[in-house]
């Protein structure tokens, strides 16, 4: 460590330098577009499946989809997965606003549960196709919307230090 006082121009270049590496690890967030597009086909599939070949092919679709999400899991756990992905970098958990992660959790938990007392309560066809129209509305915003989205809630998860989370923007530290 030196000694010699930085002089303000010099520290002011240093913090945008900073910033500017920091927003770039945030941008490289994002998914692959193809990611998108096979999610998004795969919902489509999983929803309208039962509609085309009955009620027999819930099993197999449910097999499918976990076994995706089991791949896409592990694949973001490992770097050259990550890549492909499209996500060649990871934001630390400390950058994260808490608040944020809290909110995102339990809207996590209050869909599910949702989608549990729906498939409780709910007759099974609402109407013809019911599930291919679901579907088709669930896949096509996920491909259609699904970067957008996901740059909005990666905006959201990193304001703030990561200590203060959200509020320490509202009360102004930094």
């Amino acid at each position: 460590m030196s000694d010699r006082v930085t002089p303000p121009a010099e520290a002011a270049r240093a913090l945008r330098d900073i910033e500017r590496l920091r927003a770039q690890g945030r941008a490289s967030e994002q998914e692959s577009r193809w990611v998108s597009v096979v999610f998004g086909v795969v919902i489509f599939a999983e929803l309208a499946a039962p509609d085309f070949f009955g009620d027999d092919v819930r099993p197999w679709i449910s097999l499918a989809v976990t076994a995706l999400i089991l791949v896409y899991t592990v694949m973001l756990r490992t770097p050259r997965g990550g890549a492909l992905l499209g996500r060649p970098t990871r934001v630390r958990r400390s950058e994260i606003s808490p608040r944020f992660a809290r909110v995102a959790q339990l809207t996590i938990v209050a869909v599910v549960l949702l989608g549990f007392v729906g498939a409780l309560f709910l007759p099974d066809h609402l109407f013809p196709y019911a599930g291919t129209v679901a579907g088709a509305v669930l896949g096509a915003t996920l491909i259609i919307f699904g970067r957008g989205l996901q740059r909005g809630l990666n905006s959201l998860a990193m304001r703030g230090d990561g200590k203060d989370g959200m509020n320490g923007l509202a009360h102004g530290s930094r």
